[in-house]
Parts: C-alpha cells; sequence; structure tokens
C-alpha cells in the first residue's frame, strides 16, 4: 500500500510497474479498515439498503478518482510549460551582452497572469504529449496550483482532519483487538453482564480499563516514528498485503462453508438480517464513503505506473472488483452471524461460553483473523502521522518558523487528540462513520471536484478552444462537478439532521 497522503512534494518519477501491477496497489491501498467495518454497517443499515448506498457511493468516488487523475495531468502541462517559459527568459536576458537586465527583466522571471504570451498554438500530437504523467504532483501542489488562498486553506484543514479521524481509527482498531482477544475471563453464568465486564479472573481491570492502557500503549510506541520520517519497505507491503489477504479470503470461505452447512441442515437456524434500517443511514453511509477512500493518495498510485495511457479504464475495472468484494464479504457476513463486533475479525476469535459463534474455525486461523489488524494498521500508523504532522507544518509555515522545538510540540499534539479521543470512544464503527461522513465527503468528492473545475478553466485560458488528451475523465460536462458538489452537500445536511435527532428516524 502506497503512503503518500496530502504531501506536496513534486518530482519526476521512474516507471516501476506494469498496469496490472498498478491495479493490485490500487486495490490494497482502497481496501482497508473500512472493509473491516462494513459487515456490521450491513447489518444494521439493512442488506438491500446498504448494497444500493455501496454502489451509488462507489460510482461517485470513482467520478471524483477520475478527477484527481485529469487535474493531475492538468498540473504536469503546466509545470512543464511554466519550467520551459522560464528557462527561454534566461536564456534570452543571458545572450543579450549589450543591456542589463533592469526590474521588468526581473519580473519577468516571476509568475505572470495569463496573457497573449500565454495561449498555446498545438497540434493534437503535441497536445497528447504536453498532458502526459511524468511528474508525480501530490493533492497538496494540485490545491496551491488551481486553488485561491481560501481553497488551500479549507484542502488542509480537510486533509488534516481526515488524517486526525484515521490516527483515532487506528487507535482504536489495534487495542481492540488485542484486548479482546486476552481477555479471557468469562463467569460460569454469562447473563452477568458485570462479571462478564471483567478481563482476567482474579482482576479488578475491567474489558475497558484494558483497552485504555492498550491505547496508551500503542500510541507511546509507535508515536516515536512520528518524529522521524519512516517509509515502508517493499517488504513490509509484501507482507501486510499477504496477511490482508489471507484473513479476507478465510472470512469469506468460513462464512460460504457455514451457509453451505446450513443449507444442508446441519444449521437449522436461519439468520434473518435487516432489509432497510434507515435509522442507521449516518454511520452507514460514513463506512461506505470511508471503504473507497483512495484520493489523497492517487498521484503517489500512478506515477510509477509504466503506461498511463488507460488509468480510467485500470480504476474502473478495480472499482467494479472492489464492490463485488465488499458486497461478497458484507452479504456473507450478514447471513451468517446474529450479531457483530465493530472490527469483523473479532467475530471470527477464538470461541468462548459467552460469545458463541456457529462458525467453525480452527483455534490458529481464529487467533490470525483476530489480531491481523493489529499488524497492519500498525504498519500504516507513523505513515500516516508523519503525513499529518507535515500537512500541518505546511499550515503553520506561514504564521511561525518551525524550530525543532516547535516540531516536538507539533508531534505531541498530532498523537495526544486522536489518543484522547481512542480512550474515550471504543465504538469504531462510529468513528469510521463519523470520519467518512464529513472529512472523507470533503476529501473524498468536494476537493477533487474544486481541483478539476478550476484546472480546467485555466488550461482553456491558456488554449481558448476545447481540448482533448489521454487522461481526461470521462465525465466531461461541468453539470457533473456540480452534480457532485450538491451530492457532497446534499449527503452531509441529511446525515447531520440523521445525528441531530436520531429519535425523529424511524427504525
Amino acid at each position: 500500500m502506497l503512503p503518500s497522503r496530502g504531501s506536496t512534494q513534486t518530482k519526476t518519477v521512474e516507471a516501476t510497474f506494469s498496469q496490472r501491477t498498478g491495479m493490485i496497489y490500487i486495490f490494497n491501498i482502497i481496501v482497508g479498515t473500512g472493509a473491516l467495518a462494513l459487515p456490521k454497517g450491513f447489518h444494521e443499515g439493512g442488506y438491500v439498503l446498504s448494497s444500493l448506498l455501496l454502489i451509488i457511493l462507489g460510482v461517485f468516488s470513482y467520478i471524483t478518482a477520475t478527477y484527481i487523475i485529469e487535474a493531475m495531468a492538468i498540473a504536469n502541462f503546466m509545470r512543464r510549460k511554466t519550467a520551459t517559459r522560464c528557462l527561454n527568459t534566461i536564456a534570452s536576458t543571458t545572450s543579450d551582452e549589450e543591456e542589463n537586465v533592469d526590474e521588468s527583466d526581473q519580473a519577468s522571471l516571476l509568475p505572470r497572469a495569463i496573457n497573449d504570451d500565454d495561449i498555446y498554438v498545438s497540434t493534437e500530437t503535441q497536445i497528447r504529449h504536453d498532458f502526459d504523467i511524468v511528474e508525480k504532483v501530490e493533492m497538496g501542489e494540485m490545491a496551491e496550483m488551481f486553488l485561491n488562498k481560501l481553497g488551500l486553506v479549507i484542502f488542509y484543514v480537510c486533509i488534516s482532519l481526515y488524517l486526525f479521524g484515521d490516527l483515532a481509527i487506528y487507535g482504536s482498531a489495534v487495542p481492540k483487538s488485542i484486548r479482546d482477544v486476552i481477555c479471557t475471563y468469562e463467569p460460569a453464568n454469562c447473563t452477568n453482564i458485570t462479571m462478564h465486564n471483567l478481563c482476567w479472573a482474579n482482576s479488578s481491570l475491567t474489558r475497558h480499563n484494558v483497552y485504555q492502557i492498550f491505547v496508551a500503549v500503542f500510541f507511546c510506541t509507535l508515536g516515536i516514528f512520528v518524529f522521524g520520517n519512516a517509509q515502508k519497505t517493499k517488504l513490509l507491503q509484501l507482507v501486510t498485503t499477504l496477511c490482508r489477504w489471507t484473513a479476507f479470503l478465510s472470512m469469506i470461505i468460513l462464512c460460504i462453508i457455514h451457509l453451505a452447512k446450513r443449507a444442508s441442515g446441519e444449521h437449522p437456524d436461519p439468520v434473518r438480517p435487516p432489509i432497510f434500517n434507515f435509522g442507521s443511514l449516518p454511520r452507514l453511509f460514513g463506512i461506505c464513503v470511508y471503504s473507497f477512500m483512495c484520493h489523497h493518495s492517487i498521484p503517489s498510485i500512478i506515477a510509477p505506473i509504466r503506461s498511463k495511457d488507460k488509468l480510467k479504464s485500470l480504476f474502473a475495472y478495480d472499482y467494479i472488483c472492489i464492490a463485488l468484494f465488499y458486497l461478497l464479504l458484507s452479504l456473507t457476513a450478514v447471513f451468517t452471524f446474529n450479531t457483530f463486533e465493530d472490527l469483523y475479525t473479532l467475530n471470527f476469535r477464538p470461541t468462548t461460553r459467552c460469545i458463541h459463534s456457529n462458525v467453525d474455525v480452527p483455534r490458529p486461523l481464529a487467533y490470525f483473523i483476530s489480531l491481523f489488524p493489529v499488524f497492519t494498521l500498525s504498519s500504516s500508523f507513523p505513515i500516516i502521522g508523519i503525513t499529518l504532522r507535515n500537512n500541518l507544518e505546511t499550515i503553520l509555515k506561514s504564521c511561525v518558523n518551525i524550530q525543532r522545538k516547535q516540531r516536538f510540540i507539533l508531534v505531541i499534539f498530532v498523537l495526544l487528540l486522536p489518543c484522547t479521543i481512542s480512550i474515550l470512544v471504543e465504538n469504531i464503527n462510529f468513528l469510521v462513520g463519523f470520519t467518512g461522513s464529513y472529512a472523507g465527503v470533503a476529501v473524498q468528492y468536494v476537493i477533487p471536484a474544486l481541483l478539476v473545475y478550476n484546472a480546467r478553466r485555466q488550461a482553456q485560458v491558456k488554449f481558448r478552444r476545447p481540448i482533448q488528451f489521454v487522461n481526461q475523465s470521462f465525465f466531461q460536462n461541468k453539470f457533473w462537478v456540480f452534480g457532485v458538489l450538491l451530492w457532497a452537500w446534499l449527503a452531509i445536511i441529511v446525515i447531520t439532521i440523521y445525528y441531530i435527532i436520531p429519535s425523529s428516524v424511524s427504525t
């Protein structure tokens, strides 16, 4: 999984892998924590409502993913032409030995407003090459190129809030997974909830106490890496990818085996999940948005791809496969279990008397499935923390000069806020739903739409005519952009109403 999120660094990259490998990377970076929260979301929201919402949000997510690709192509064009113009200006100035460089010549080296000299007359073949993606231009730099100061501030605030939510989710998921595996005490009478809340026999620690201890240990242990500049290695990516797919496929296969046994009569009690439940819409919406999140990392994903002429089709195939995978994972789950944990993996933890599952899971596999989020999420946590730190530094550089002492305080803030949230809020589905409903909507819908709208305007002004290039989005009409923005705002309004007055919503 490629980790870059919101960085403003731009550089030319060498092609390192094929489109097929790129498809795997895209699949891996999208399918993450959101997938572990989906089954419970499907169970609470009803499997028909959830399936429809998942497909709709997948379509909108694909539209805005193509917007990021198009904006990145236009950004490459802008940078290439700006660099060429600056080189030509410098060359013409140094070749003139009889004239001194006056103030007007110096001003020509600075960025200029668009005028007649900026109008480019190119053939269709030249345009094709002008818009080739040869540099990795992150979302942060695209925001600096295409948005005004207010838009730039909104971008960094939204991406930072999303990353804060990410850290809080990871900081809850890992400790909760460990807690639910090691807390072994259960009373003989499983109806005694007070006794069941204890973690170990002959101990006064409750399960929530143990969870809070592990949250503190998790942030203190992995938070150290946020002070540095850790990078993922290919070996780590390979190991985490292998763990992820071993766990996901195991859960799907176990559920299919259980459903086959039920169909043959071995398990006569069928599970009857709800079909529609609009009362759970806010959380379900946020989880579905979060489950398709990849837009902050698209530049890092596509930059190393060797051939970039079929990126839109590549993403389309991936989104179709991901939607089908989510439906398979969630639908097999809701027809297998009557109750769900916040993390779906915990439904497969070693069976006990009080938390009983009809699914037959070998004990070693049960431990592996229950603990695999610990390994995969822990490896991503420092990267997210470092990226959040860098984004906050970018925001603060306009106000203060960041020194070592200021960076230390900033990292403490980056860790302390999500740590506090994780300690207070143990409900992972709530964290995922809330993060996806607000910061996720901004990063996935609003920002890509604003970026591509302003990028198209700049490109059209320079060419003074409609242009066509390979990496243009299929959704060229401006009403698609307005539709995405309208969908985002309506979704936020409706979700907020559901959060504020849940009692008025019929369940």
